[in-house]
């Protein structure tokens, strides 16, 4: 079943998410390349310019699940959680009905 990881990336106060923009492209370059990956999009809210949201999608949670222990990715979100004012959020969902 394809899953939607929603990605909630909030940085530290006056700083702009649009800082994390190279982390998250270096990022997507590397999931398109993983097993299972289907898309990815990025999105600023336009009344908090410290919000960010990431929406990605995978054909399975084992495959979304595989790439969060690649140590490429560990490696490039430790560069993102630097800017962060709280934790990131993941809410994973599936997709269409079944």
């Amino acid at each position: 079943m394809a899953i939607g990881v929603l990605i909630k990336h909030v940085t530290k106060n006056g700083v702009n998410a649009k800082i994390l923009l190279p982390h998250i492209i270096e990022l997507r370059a590397l999931a398109v390349r993983q097993p299972g990956y289907i898309s990815g999009e990025t999105f600023f809210h336009l009344d908090r310019p410290e919000e960010c949201l990431v929406i990605s999608r995978w054909t399975s949670l084992e495959r979304w699940q595989h790439w969060t222990g690649d140590p490429r990715r560990i490696e490039l979100y430790e560069n993102i959680k630097k800017h962060l004012r709280t934790k990131t959020e993941f809410n994973i969902y599936a997709v269409g009905l079944w």
